[in-house]
């Protein structure tokens, strides 16, 4: 189980490395149970939610239905209890040393948050998204595939209004 200086350690590493991604912009996490107050901090990239990292260290992550069961399948994640059928998985770690894969999981949704908004074209001449995948690795060739399948349309999504 992680030390206080253990999740201080583990989130501040999380928040340097998310934070440099482009797009990504970093905010509060409104707490679940008690208005008006937070118990994190979040990730989003086009205003879309990439995850969050809870006080207790917990990461959770807003995948698609498809890359979460992969995710899961492969033990990467678990589902959350309180939302079993949507695609919100979780990350619990362990140890310091689990800050590698939390960032590995956040990652693999940034991609696929950042691969919705181009072209098949498009994404296959980013330099951009070539680091990011290239840094994902090997470690989930299944994951990998679904987040190119889900890239199926021809012209990008829209970047939401900012007058939201």
């Amino acid at each position: 189980m992680l030390s206080s200086d253990d999740r201080e350690r583990f989130a501040t590493t999380i928040m340097e490395e998310v934070r440099r991604w482009p797009g990504v912009e970093l905010r509060p996490h409104a707490s679940p149970t008690t208005p008006g107050a937070t118990d994190g901090v979040e990730f989003r990239l086009y205003g879309r939610q990439i995850g969050h990292v809870h006080e207790d260290c917990s990461v959770h992550l807003a995948l698609t239905k498809a890359l979460k069961a992969s995710v899961v399948g492969e033990q990467l994640a678990q589902p959350l209890d309180f939302a079993p059928t949507s695609g919100w998985a979780m990350f619990q770690p362990m140890t310091v040393s689990d800050t590698a894969r939390a960032i590995w999981l956040l990652r693999l949704n940034y991609v696929r948050i950042r691969r919705q908004r181009l072209t098949p074209l498009a994404a296959s001449s980013s330099e951009l998204l070539r680091q990011h995948e290239a840094a994902l690795g090997d470690i989930s060739p299944s994951a990998i595939k679904l987040l190119q399948r889900t890239q199926a349309r021809t012209k990008p999504r829209p970047l939401p209004t900012l007058d939201a």
